[in-house]
């Protein structure tokens, strides 16, 4: 035998119709005066509160409307002085058909979620290419600064092996039939040295080279260990070279070293160049915060200064800001030039 529930759920006027009469009932019997209670008699208003529950037999068909006339006649009843003591369940029972006629997932837009699902996909594909535009430019920069290391470590080697051999070149000319051995020496001198700069360029060049292509056993930057074979070759190119050391040496990163060295090679090729007969103090002094190099040569007749704006003091200036020092160059107190370099010591370094 069906349950009644059942019954009530195959029969939905039949369950309307009760439960508009549970409400008119109930509305009837709470109708009372302003300022009344329950039981006391209302008159007219008992007929108008059976009319606010009437509309509810079609609350299925037409359930906004339903609710609009239940609100309506509500407002009336009130209006005309009488008050239902014992609730309003009209309104409420015609809300919760419309809310359950036009639940809030069906009274949404299906564009609204899908604008909302499209906007969240556009900022992560937004945010994934300023990610993927912010790495390029940071390897874009990278390859910038390489090529710019590059260029100074070219400009270093072409600049000074190239000034060896021109004064060795001029040397073997100059002696070449009233002293042969001293033209032999030059001779082998320009050999070594273009063997080295040879293979210095090779080396950095081959850093360029795609991986695909041939590779080549690279040799480590020069250091401070490798001053005095420099000292040694720009001797050979003739220059008076004297050198000192003031301090206990340390043990200095490959980087710093490496700017120590560029540097010391393109004041000593400037010298070459540009005042060959000049005498050259070198000192390399340890201090307790950094480390100081200085080249100083006195001065040569009918040689001008270097320019402060050429491209070697610049890379100078460049390499030493590279590792937080600073250079200074200028006339020296002999009337010849000077280049003084001061890298501060890493915190590691300090410490020692």
């Amino acid at each position: 035998m069906p349950s009644l529930f059942s019954l009530l759920r195959a029969r939905p006027l039949l369950t309307d119709c009760l439960i508009t009469a549970a409400a008119a009932t109930l509305l009837a019997l709470g109708a009372a005066p302003r300022g009344g209670s329950f039981g006391d008699p209302a008159g007219a208003g008992v007929v108008l509160a059976v009319l606010i529950a009437l509309p509810l037999i079609v609350r299925r068909r037409h359930p906004i409307g339903v609710l609009l006339a239940s609100v309506s006649l509500m407002t009336v009843y009130t209006a005309l002085g009488y008050q239902a003591t014992l609730g309003e369940p009209s309104a409420f029972i015609a809300a919760y058909t419309v809310w359950a006629r036009y639940s809030p997932p069906k009274t949404i837009p299906p564009t609204i979620p899908e604008r909302l699902g499209h906007l969240r996909a556009d900022r992560r594909l937004e945010r994934a290419v300023r990610a993927e535009r912010e790495i390029r430019l940071e390897a874009e920069q990278a390859v910038v600064e390489e090529r710019i290391r590059i260029a100074h470590e070219l400009h270093d080697v072409v600049s000074h092996h190239i000034s060896v051999i021109a004064v060795q070149a001029n040397l073997a000319r100059y002696v070449f039939e009233s002293s042969p051995d001293t033209a032999r020496t030059a001779l082998d001198t320009i050999t070594g040295t273009t063997t080295e700069a040879l293979d210095e360029l090779r080396r950095l060049l081959g850093v360029l080279r795609p991986p695909q292509r041939e590779t080549y056993e690279y040799r480590p930057q020069p250091g401070l260990a490798d001053l005095p074979a420099l000292v040694t070759r720009v001797r050979e190119a003739g220059l008076t070279v004297k050198t000192r050391t003031i301090g206990e040496p340390r043990r200095l990163p490959p980087g710093q070293q490496l700017c120590t060295y560029r540097i010391a090679q393109e004041a000593l090729t400037n010298v070459l160049k540009h005042a060959d007969e000049a005498i050259v103090e070198l000192v390399l002094e340890y201090g307790e915060d950094a480390l100081v190099l200085s080249v100083r040569n006195s001065a040569s007749e009918g040689t001008p200064p270097p320019n402060p704006a050429g491209h070697g003091l610049i890379g100078m200036r460049e390499r030493a800001r590279m590792y937080g020092g600073s250079i200074e160059m200028g006339p020296a107190g002999s009337g010849g030039f000077a280049i003084e370099l001061t890298l501060p010591y890493l915190p590691q370094e300090r410490a020692r």
